[in-house]
């Protein structure tokens, strides 16, 4: 059963993927035999049989920090700000670039295990990202960092190193399955000055930019405070932040200026539903985001913060949480949640056409197992997808045309070594 960009299904379809892209879709024996045959000789030629499982696109999650699995149940039932700057912080100062590296070697199996296929990320140091990214098999969009703070003295320092951060853009820019943004974390992180500077690297190099926008209300309170009643949407606006493409993670406080700010200049907005309401931080306003047409996706956020990376609980929240709220069943569509988890997503990311099931767009897919008896009957594939289905019922992973996942065991991951160094960090404040 294939899942298609028309949110329907297809059966009895053989779907043919030659290098990193569908070629075709079809039912036609002459068509697939031909292609078996100018094909089969290849050493990573490979037949699957998808008989009792449902192929559809991988999913995107574009909000996270890979590497804080590391971090993961540490700091919980906190506000945000003593979440983070009381235990994530200076626990992050002692991490090592090899336990970055490992950090994010687990993220990233978890995502896949549970049917990701591409992600948006956001930590240091960079090379280690990508290394892992490399070194998994996945598709990712990192965002290099032009500015830093220094905590060792106990104050907060911000430096710059926009030279550094545009020869890692140079650097890693052509690596297939990397796509690199700028990183401006927030407003509050760095000294607001110089956040000027990441818009112009962006524009330089023509590419976007990865931030966190209006997380909490002290977010914005506090900013207004210092700047004369301006919001943070309207300063960003006013530095040309969204005159590039944009993610902007959260958005959970936003009003109908705010919205019409995003949808003005197109920016993607990164609903983070669990890592939000764990962090107490307030429900993004997902229902007029929809309503102004902006392009929304769905992300994770960090483990330290949600504390898994299963994006199909991402739908699950998405799509419940706005009915009981509202008392209204018709908000939020299944439909809707399964496109924010897939093609919206890969809009945000990539400049490649990318998260369905569709001739030319590249391919990642992943097959789950419909033998469950929690996913049957079917009888609508959205609701299967958004209410039924479970992150474990993924069965095979396949992004840029690899295998990298087959009846649930990694092909070319040490799973056992990566746990064990994982499990081996200990990290104290």
């Amino acid at each position: 059963m294939i899942y298609t960009d028309a949110s329907q299904t297809k059966q009895g379809m053989s779907v043919l993927v030659e290098g990193n892209v569908i070629k075709s879709i079809t039912d036609d024996d002459d068509v697939i035999s031909a292609f078996i045959n100018e094909h089969k000789a290849e050493q990573d030629f490979s037949q699957i049989n998808g008989s009792g499982y449902l192929l559809m696109p991988g999913l995107v999650n574009t909000h996270t920090h890979s590497p804080m699995t590391v971090l993961r149940n540490i700091g919980s039932d906190l506000t945000l700000q003593q979440w983070l700057f009381g235990e994530i912080i200076p626990r992050e100062c002692n991490l090592t670039p090899e336990n970055v590296y490992y950090g994010s070697m687990a993220a990233q199996m978890e995502m896949m295990r549970s049917g990701t296929t591409c992600f948006c990320d956001m930590y240091e140091p960079f090379e280690m990202l990508t290394k892992a990214t490399l070194d998994s098999g996945m598709r990712a969009n990192i965002c290099t960092a032009g500015l830093h703070n220094d905590w060792s003295t106990g104050e907060k320092r911000t430096y710059e190193t926009f030279e550094q951060s545009a020869k890692l853009f140079k650097q890693y820019s052509s690596y297939d399955r990397l796509n690199i943004f700028f990183e401006m974390h927030s407003v509050y992180l760095y000294r607001q000055e110089w956040l000027s500077g990441i818009v112009e690297n962006a524009k330089k190099f023509n590419t976007g930019i990865h931030m966190h926008l209006h997380e909490t209300e002290k977010e914005i309170s506090d900013f207004m405070e210092l700047n004369n009643g301006i919001r943070p949407t309207e300063f960003l606006e006013s530095i040309g932040a969204f005159d590039v493409k944009t993610v902007a993670a959260h958005c959970t406080h936003m009003n109908d200026s705010d919205i019409q700010i995003l949808k003005k200049h197109d920016v993607n907005v990164a609903v983070n539903m669990t890592s939000n309401l764990k962090l107490g931080s307030g429900i993004p306003p997902l229902p007029k985001f929809l309503e102004a047409g902006i392009n929304v996706t769905l992300g994770t956020d960090g483990c330290a913060s949600n504390n898994n990376l299963n994006m199909f609980e991402e739908m699950h929240l998405a799509a419940l949480l706005y009915k009981g709220l509202y008392k209204d069943p018709t908000l939020i569509k299944a439909q809707d949640v399964v496109n924010m988890a897939t093609v919206s997503g890969a809009k945000a990311l990539l400049s490649e056409p990318c998260g369905a099931i569709k001739e030319g767009y590249l391919a990642d897919m992943i097959l789950v197992d419909l033998s469950g008896i929690h996913l049957n009957p079917i009888n609508d594939i959205n609701a299967l997808i958004c209410y039924c289905m479970q992150g474990s019922d993924v069965d095979t992973v396949i992004i840029n045309g690899n295998v990298i996942m087959k009846n649930k065991k990694f092909l070319s991951i040490d799973e056992e070594k990566i746990m064990s160094e994982v499990n081996s960090i200990i990290l104290c404040k």
